[in-house]
């Protein structure tokens, strides 16, 4: 499996709020984004079709990329 960092926002942008970063391991890409959205729709009860893929990379954030990220990882 693969690290891979997924920014998400949801209804959240529409009240000006910073999207969600999760860190996910999946298989591929199209696998980790699946994954993250089924985390954010549980933990925000919030409708897969308003969720938009901001952010999508291989790794970890930096040390200091500056937002917060919520680790996933053993999810």
């Amino acid at each position: 499996m693969k690290t891979f960092t997924v920014t998400l926002s949801g209804r959240e942008r529409e009240d000006g709020e910073a999207p969600f970063t999760w860190v996910v391991h999946a298989l591929s890409d199209y696998a980790a984004v699946s994954k993250a959205k089924d985390i954010h729709v549980a933990n925000q009860e919030e409708d897969y079709d308003v969720l938009e893929l901001e952010e999508i990379f291989e790794g970890l954030p930096d040390d200091d990329c500056g937002y917060h990220w919520n680790d996933e990882r053993d999810s």
